[in-house]
């Protein structure tokens, strides 16, 4: 029922422009039985406006029985700066899973809540891990991340280094596909030109769209949600077809974002 009610709630508050493919495509891929469409889905909502049948369904995945499901709600929540979502994230704190702990600590950080502030504090004094396995030969890996551009952007996201300018907004929906073998310097330079609004950029996000590589295609609809290009969402509509789920995805979300009012 609960899962219905938020259906219908967006299915309101988008309005008729929106196509209901790409919301229901959205909301069925949060609720299927494969933990890694799950966490799939969850991710790609970052990218839209925190109204309340999203946060609701964000919230309900915190709850996922699968840990890497709730660390992307966490880092969703974060994204779409879900400040009501506060005193579930500060629930999430007890999580048994220290990647979960991080991302919620790291979107209630971002949100201005000090007991995320007290958590990375520890995590920095170590008294608290930050993932499962990241101590030993921590300091060698981050020397290396510091040689290698996607590596660079990686480690922004996965760390919440604060980088500003090009480095700021939309970047911790990028965790999937900078970790993904095929991602590429054009996934990077694609996620990057987010907040690049020159006419230039958005005819290179059009034809990165079409791009063979996967990453590519699903940063640049990422990067295309996040700018609020609402004149390619027939270009960005057909990937709605895309043979990669990760694609459509990326799709459904920018399609129902360019459609849900402005703030």
């Amino acid at each position: 029922m609960l899962k219905l009610a938020i259906f219908l709630a967006a299915g309101s508050l988008f309005g008729q422009a929106t196509p209901p493919n790409a919301w229901q495509f959205l909301d069925h891929a949060a609720h299927d039985t494969n933990p890694i469409k799950r966490q799939q889905a969850v991710l790609a909502m970052g990218v839209l406006r925190p109204q309340a049948p999203l946060i609701a369904s964000m919230e309900n995945a915190l709850d996922d029985k699968d840990s890497s499901v709730r660390e992307a709600a966490c880092i969703s929540l974060g994204q779409v700066n879900a400040r009501i979502s506060i005193p579930k994230l500060q629930m999430t704190l007890a999580d048994a899973v220290p990647e979960v702990v991080f991302a919620a600590a790291r979107a209630l950080y971002t949100m201005g809540d000090s007991t995320g502030r007290q958590v990375l504090a520890a995590i920095l004094l170590g008294d608290q891990k930050d993932a499962s396995s990241v101590l030993a030969g921590a300091m060698h890996d981050t020397k290396l991340k510091f040689h290698d551009p996607k590596g660079l952007l990686m480690f922004g996201v996965t760390h919440g280094a604060g980088f500003a300018g090009p480095f700021g907004a939309g970047m911790p929906i990028a965790i999937d596909l900078m970790k993904d073998s095929q991602a590429s310097g054009k996934t990077t330079v694609a996620l990057l030109l987010a907040t690049d609004h020159s006419p230039e950029t958005l005819r290179a996000l059009q034809d990165a769209l079409a791009d063979k590589n996967w990453t590519v295609r699903a940063a640049a609809a990422r990067a295309i949600a996040l700018r609020d290009a609402s004149g390619l969402y027939d270009d960005v509509a057909r990937l709605l077809s895309d043979k990669r789920e990760e694609v459509q995805l990326a799709a459904a979300a920018t399609m129902v974002r360019l459609k849900q009012p402005a703030r």
